[in-house]
């Protein structure tokens, strides 16, 4: 009885038309052979089983076949050459380990054979599989060879971790990138050789093959050596699920469902069920992501995009799916499946992460989303009722809450509350006024809900003056016009400083101690520039001089209340009272404890503002 040669040997492409996934690679080598542009070395790189080694032997024919008299892209696969290439034992063709012949004493001998003309072939071919594994001294020692070899000697490298070849090898090669083959390619061609082997098989079976090889084609053929073991002649779904120890997509889809519906306990359930039929939990994770994932491919491109590698049954059952989910509820899902699975590994009892995630998913959409709430938020601000109506949207919350709600100001636009203000007197025939801890309880006044007036912006700077008088009355509008000209990081810098004088053509810039950072940056760092920026808006040399004035620095300027400074009960009742205010303590069902006014801020967060700017 003849020896099984395995699936893998037996249908081992011959040729250049013959390689699945790999077009680019044959292509360019095809033509560099119909053009004499034949490289002397040759780096292919990819992970397993994608056809680095056969399209290795490939090259090795095309160069050394011996039914013509040059090299053809063509190989006859007839001749005593491409024969013994093809069995791997060419004289003239040299397959190497480099795993097992790493040293230097192999690359030595290598050289010193590499200067004899090939016994029969035209070229001396040399092939070195796993090169990376080769030492440092060996790759040495193979340097000068490979960049100047003979005129008769070609080389073929190939490995899986290609950044572990040095670059001064690299440099040396044509490389060529081996792609993952893609699952319905795989599948196609494992039909294809069930039919030459007239075993019975159904695409949802080689489809299921084709995805557990994960784009390797060797390993797909290799599962479906076993299968045809096991299943005499026939292979069928259940055999895959049986002795790959995959879960079943009725199983799969029904914990999907279940996260769908929301029913953490059912999709509980059928995680253990899947675990009791001997399903891993590493497997029953990844199939449940990989439904996901399908599912967020139909969302994202259609459910006819080459992207959703399925047959016909299950993409139907995957489109009928996805429309019970959100699209970014769909991303998160594939992120969440594959994080779990990641942390999977090398734990002993995972199992309650696993539950944990499908908890997590089926509970999502019960909290919060903030992208929904903030589109409602905006759709109330629209359609906001008059005044001290109920709200319609929400029972608790004043009238105008939505109309007078802002989004919370981004870093670098903080919203600044206004200086407190003496609370008006109260009239002759008015009744006496209520205590602040009463504020929460009373409904808000008819003016509270109105927003502060905004500052008059500064006007826009005509005819700027070189005095300091005139610089002392208008440096706002001077900090201003170097806004409006977009030096917006200069009028930073500038806004905290009080004019204290100008001598000749020295402008002395007073910072106090709150704004010391910037004082010092605007010293150390910062001069040129913004004497630069002033000269241009004052037509004349400048000259800065930057002074810290302490405590009392900004005495000119109204005095920012301290962070300590309480506010008046009115100013009280109308914070309490912000329609902003009342949604967040609605929201956390909690109660207003305290109301301060914001201080000037420190320096360390001036100095971050400015970098922010």
């Amino acid at each position: 009885m003849a020896p099984y040669l395995v699936l893998a040997r037996k249908y081992r492409s011959a040729t250049f038309e013959e390689v699945v996934g790999q077009e680019h690679v044959a292509a360019t080598l095809v033509n560099a052979i119909k053009t004499g542009r034949v490289a002397h070395g040759f780096l292919f790189t990819g992970t397993r089983g994608v056809g680095k080694t056969t399209m290795a032997r490939i090259l090795a024919k095309a160069l050394n076949c011996l039914s013509v008299d040059a090299p053809t892209p063509e190989p006859c696969n007839t001749c005593d050459a491409c024969v013994a290439i093809a069995r791997g034992d060419d004289i003239d063709v040299v397959e190497i380990d480099g795993a097992s012949n790493r040293g230097i004493d192999e690359i030595r001998e290598l050289r010193s054979n590499a200067i004899y003309r090939p016994a029969r072939c035209r070229f001396k071919i040399y092939y070195i599989d796993e090169v990376h594994m080769l030492t440092k001294e060996a790759f040495n020692a193979l340097l000068k060879t490979l960049e100047e070899p003979p005129a008769h000697v070609k080389f073929i490298f190939s490995t899986t971790e290609v950044h572990r070849v040095p670059a001064t090898i690299v440099s040396r090669c044509q490389r060529f990138d081996f792609r993952n083959i893609p699952t319905r390619l795989i599948a196609e061609h494992l039909g294809k050789i069930c039919q030459a082997e007239e075993v019975e098989v159904c695409d949802e079976a080689l489809f299921r093959i084709a995805r557990a090889a994960a784009g390797s084609m060797r390993d797909g053929l290799s599962l479906l050596d076993q299968l045809l073991a096991a299943g005499g002649g026939k292979v069928t779904e259940a055999d895959v699920i049986r002795i790959l120890g995959t879960p079943s997509d009725e199983a799969t889809a029904g914990i999907v469902s279940a996260i769908a519906a929301g029913d953490p306990g059912a999709a509980l359930s059928g995680l253990d069920e899947l675990l009791g039929s001997g399903v891993t939990l590493e497997s029953a994770l990844a199939a449940v992501g990989e439904m996901f994932r399908h599912m967020m491919l139909i969302q994202a491109c259609g459910p006819d995009s080459h992207l959703v590698e399925l047959p016909d049954s299950q993409r139907q059952r995957a489109v009928e799916l996805a429309g019970k989910f959100s699209l970014p509820a769909l991303v998160q899902a594939v992120s969440l499946c594959q994080v779990t699975a990641r942390n999977l590994r090398g734990l002993t009892s995972g199992r309650g992460l696993a539950e944990a995630a499908l908890v997590r998913l089926a509970a999502a959409e019960k909290f919060v989303d903030a992208r929904s709430l903030l589109a409602r938020l905006e759709a109330l601000e629209g359609s906001a009722p008059a005044p001290r109506a109920a709200s319609a949207g929400r029972p608790g919350i004043p009238a105008g809450t939505a109309a007078n709600y802002r989004r919370p100001t981004t870093r670098g636009q903080k919203k600044k509350i206004a200086p407190p203000h003496p609370p008006a007197a109260p009239s002759a025939g008015a009744g006496p006024v209520p205590p602040s801890g009463a504020a929460n309880s009373l409904p808000a006044r008819a003016d509270s809900t109105s927003p502060p007036p905004r500052p008059p912006e500064p006007e826009p700077l005509r005819d700027p003056k070189w005095d300091g008088e005139y610089l002392k009355a208008n440096w706002p509008a001077v900090v201003a016009e170097l806004a409006r000209r977009r030096q917006g990081y200069v009028a930073g810098l500038l806004g905290p400083a009080v004019v204290l004088g100008l001598e000749g053509q020295t402008l002395r810039l007073g910072y106090d101690e709150a704004h010391e950072t910037i004082r010092r940056r605007c010293e150390e760092r910062m001069d040129g520039e913004i004497t630069t920026v002033l000269g241009q808006l004052f037509g004349q040399e400048v000259r800065c001089q930057y002074v810290p004035t302490g405590r009392a620095g900004k005495a000119p300027a109204p005095r920012q209340p301290t962070q300590s400074a309480r506010l008046s009960s009115a100013q009280r009742d109308e914070v309490a009272n912000d329609p902003a205010v009342r949604a967040v303590m609605d929201y956390f069902q909690g109660s207003l404890f305290d109301v301060r006014l914001a201080g000037p801020p420190k320096a360390e967060e001036n100095d971050a503002e400015e970098h922010d700017s």
